[in-house]
């Protein structure tokens, strides 16, 4: 029997099992076969290596694993997948997530792409015909109203309440994979219902686009830049147009981006990785900023780590523990739920080494200070489904003073810091990207001003 402690867990514990239009007949085929290898090699690749669960949480995972494996023979894979998804959410850890943008190139999708801006959803890219739904705020899916489904994508995604939200388009942009939890009464389309920026309510019956298994497994902070992505094809249209794009959303597949701001004193750094692309070195970057700063031209330094999914926590450590020795101003650091990984590790790092002078800025970053990480993601071989494993302990709150399990250049260069909630909260709203401002950077001239 399934277990489901909250109302969405029994939502998609339902339909796993009564969905309209996916149930199939029994097999004992190769489809059946190939979702039992599936779960095996799940069973010694995941749940024999993940070490992010709670043992509660852990009971409660295998419990579902063994009503999933009594299904396998009457299941097609889109359940088997989202189960699967929700199985490694219950570890309820960042970097332990069954990958939402990966799997959305397998199922249908609806022309139109929807950012999280400000505690709601608001759709930013549509494709013709639908255009004028940008800039427009979701409100009900089939009658079920955010609030619902945003409790059921959070059960298919582990991590802090804010990250788990950044993945809710990958699923409300599909009819098919809302239809296979009971969301939607039909796979092909779904009554939408929107607020638009006047304040009328619409509701539109949207008919989805096929799966695009070519599509590149972006994150839906892309859609917050408003330059055409490489996979949209014709007819897309931004909310905000280009020319318009705050300089922080500019340059989309630049990793590293430096600028002096004369009318704040101060070097603007944004680094939007924490690893090396093929000709971008950010140690090369970081050499470049330093001998700039060492000019003395500017007195402030802000720090844009708003974007920054994470990467090698040691390629940035020493340079922002310098950071301190060569900028005489304000130190301020940019932030927000997709500040993840190995750019919080930078954060923290940044705020130990002077705690007096650092301002955080923005929203709160994208996970808890004591996580779990370091571990190579591993695909399930015929159904393609990705997952994040974490075999290592990250504690920034005591320095893992406690532990004798944690990553070990943590242990070697320990950090801990009280928080790292933003001392200037400073969110994205819909009418500072609409009106192609920055709210960070205008949080930084304010604090400057005073």
């Amino acid at each position: 029997m399934l277990t489901c402690r909250h109302r969405a867990s029994c939502l998609i514990a339902i339909a796993l099992t009564t969905a309209t239009g996916y149930a199939q007949p029994s097999r004992s085929g190769t489809e059946a076969d190939a979702l039992r290898a599936d779960l095996a090699q799940f069973r010694s690749q995941f749940m024999g290596v993940e070490r992010s669960y709670t043992a509660v949480a852990r009971t409660e995972a295998e419990s579902r694993l063994t009503a999933l494996e009594r299904m396998l023979d009457t299941l097609d894979r889109l359940r088997f997948e989202l189960e699967i998804a929700r199985i490694v959410a219950l570890a309820d850890n960042g970097h332990s997530n069954a990958w939402p943008n990966v799997r959305s190139a397998r199922y249908n999708r609806v022309p139109f792409r929807l950012a999280s801006l400000g505690g709601a959803l608001y759709v930013l890219r549509a494709r013709a015909g639908h255009t004028d739904l940008l800039g427009a705020r979701l409100i009900a899916v089939d009658g079920r109203p955010l609030d619902t489904l945003r409790a059921i994508v959070r059960t298919l995604m582990g991590g802090t309440t804010e990250f788990r939200d950044r993945s809710a388009p990958f699923l409300l942009e599909s009819p098919e994979q809302m239809h296979a939890l009971g969301v939607t009464e039909s796979a092909g389309a779904a009554r939408y219902r929107f607020v638009l920026a006047g304040g009328r309510t619409v509701e539109r019956n949207i008919v989805a686009e096929r799966a695009n298994a070519t599509r590149p497994a972006q994150s839906s902070l892309r859609w917050l830049h408003p330059e055409p992505a490489i996979d949209e094809g014709q007819g897309w249209q931004s909310l905000l147009p280009v020319a318009q794009a705050p300089w922080s959303l500019q340059e989309v597949s630049e990793p590293f981006r430096a600028r002096n701001a004369p009318e704040l004193d101060a070097l603007v750094l944004q680094f939007r990785q924490n690893h090396n692309s093929p000709g971008q070195s950010i140690e090369v970057f970081m050499a470049g900023a330093e001998r700039t700063l060492r000019q003395g031209n500017a007195r402030n330094l802000v720090l844009d780590m708003r974007q920054n999914g994470g990467g090698n926590l040691q390629l940035t450590r020493a340079f922002v523990q310098r950071l301190p020795s060569l900028v005489p101003g304000r130190i301020f650091v940019l932030t927000s739920p997709w500040t993840f990984s190995a750019a919080i590790s930078t954060v923290s790092y940044l705020e130990q080494a002077a705690p007096d002078r650092v301002t955080i800025v923005g929203e709160i970053v994208g996970d808890r200070q004591e996580f779990w990480a370091e571990g190579m993601p591993v695909t399930l071989h015929n159904t393609g489904i990705r997952i994040g494993r974490s075999l290592e302990r990250h504690d920034y709150a005591t320095g893992c003073r406690p532990y004798t399990d944690c990553h070990r250049p943590v242990v070697q260069h320990p950090i801990s810091v009280p928080s790292l909630a933003p001392d200037l909260p400073a969110p994205w709203s819909i009418e500072t990207y609409r009106a192609g401002r920055d709210p960070g950077m205008e949080a930084v001239a304010a604090a400057l001003r005073r």
